[in-house]
């Protein structure tokens, strides 16, 4: 890629700040713009002590998208926004981070995007290949900005990474040698305009590839037209001739006329949301070439990661779980069909447009639901004829509920269906207040 040498980097993140020590060890000129105000960037600004920069905080200008031949956007960073359209009718190149670091990497790309499980995935494909090949980068929309594998001292041997939507909107060129698509359902509604177009983006993580990658998909899911990679799939409804699938318990995968054969039971995840996880990492390094001995080991030891259906405490026969991950409705679908008996569901939060009636086939079991957040009385409308429902003011008012309301043998799930932002900094902080509640009944 040409770059130009006056930058715009639109986000002051994590992801921002990357970018700018990047495009500095570049000698680029670099302005940097962030709605908040800098008062509230004090970290942010710290972390690019010994970059040269110009800031521009608070509400964006028209003018300073504009007067640059080349923008950057972080992945939170609306692409349809009035200025950057104007700034791409203008010419202007208008790309993101991952794009700008994808035209540097020379390892091999493996990336998995979907609106469910991608990080766990991303981050168990990251320690089988870590246990196979040693030094492996894991990051992306995970947490770590791709383009920080460009700042290390030595490269990685693979780059494994977790694609958004939202990133991938703003890439051109980006291929990975092997792109895994888990699963689509409606989710971000707030963001797009429909479902077809979150569903659209997520579909072009296939768009560069050739015959010479691997494209993973879901077998339950409609086929995909258009993909020239070689497509593999994965099932835990039926047998394949090749890819992977589950069977009587037990984990196929079927690839260059061999079969592999994992136990299902060996892994302690839960759920058939895992089972899914589980057969596209299999399937996955197998394609890469690792032997079965050293998947198998990793399987059996990974447990899963924090805020995913997390069993934070028992009190009185009574399981009270974090889920504070499930930032959409079917992420919570998936919680409530991995639960045996009845449940107390604690959820709500920032609305994100979607409807809510992908979980009423889970009803039944949903004895009591504790509502809390902007999106509260939306899901009240559409949810709360199938069973006793509460509004609460605040999570603590919930987690008291809920302990009261509950019985013997019952599981408490907090698992909200919507974002955070309207109460918390992210899910990781929900969660944890969550924890910290319970822990304190």
């Amino acid at each position: 890629m040409n770059l130009a040498d006056d930058i715009l980097i639109v986000g002051l993140g994590a992801t921002g700040i990357a970018t700018a020590r990047f495009l500095s060890r570049l000698g680029k000129r670099i302005t940097l713009v962030d709605e908040k105000p800098e008062e509230n960037l004090g970290p942010a600004l710290k972390a690019l002590d010994g970059v040269s920069f110009t800031g521009r905080f608070g509400p964006h200008r028209r003018e300073d998208f504009l007067s640059h031949p080349m923008i950057i956007l972080s992945p939170g960073v609306d692409s349809e926004h009035p200025y950057l359209r104007e700034a791409k009718a203008a010419g202007i190149k208008v790309i993101g981070e991952m794009e700008l670091a994808y035209t540097f990497l020379e390892s091999p790309v493996i990336a998995i995007t979907g609106t469910n499980g991608k990080t766990t995935v991303t981050t168990l494909l990251g320690e089988i290949f870590k246990k196979a090949y040693g030094d492996v980068f894991v990051g992306g929309n995970i947490g770590d900005p791709l383009i920080n594998h460009l700042l290390a001292e030595t490269r990685a041997g693979y780059v494994i990474i977790e694609v958004s939507s939202f990133q991938l909107e703003t890439t051109e060129t980006f291929r990975p040698d092997t792109a895994v698509l888990l699963n689509v359902t409606e989710d971000h509604l707030d963001r797009y305009r429909s479902f077809a177009e979150y569903r659209d983006a997520k579909y072009r993580i296939f768009e560069n590839q050739g015959p010479e990658d691997y494209a993973i998909l879901n077998a339950n899911l409609p086929p995909l037209e258009g993909v020239k990679a070689r497509k593999l799939y994965f099932s835990t409804k039926g047998e394949l001739e090749e890819g992977a699938f589950l069977k009587d318990g037990t984990m196929y995968v079927r690839l260059e006329g061999e079969e592999h054969r994992h136990e299902r039971a060996v892994s302690p995840l839960v759920g058939i949301h895992n089972t899914e996880n589980l057969l596209v990492s299999l399937l996955t390094a197998y394609i890469h070439g690792i032997e079965g001995e050293v998947i198998e080991d990793v399987i059996k030891t990974f447990t899963g990661l924090s805020h995913r259906i997390e069993e934070v405490r028992r009190i009185n026969d009574i399981v009270f779980y974090n889920d504070s991950k499930a930032t959409n409705v079917d992420s919570t679908k998936r919680a409530l069909e991995s639960i045996n008996g009845n449940v107390v569901l604690i959820a709500g939060g920032k609305d994100k447009g979607g409807s809510y009636s992908v979980v009423v086939d889970q009803m039944p079991k949903v004895r009591a639901l504790i509502l809390i957040g902007e999106g509260a009385e939306r899901i009240r409308e559409e949810l709360g004829s199938y069973t006793k429902t509460y509004v609460e003011s605040d999570l603590s008012g919930a987690v008291s509920r809920a302990a009261e309301i509950a019985r013997k043998g019952d599981v408490v799930l907090f698992s909200p269906m919507c974002s955070s932002f309207d109460m918390f900094k992210d899910y990781k902080d929900r969660g944890n207040q969550f924890r910290a509640l319970v822990e304190a009944l």
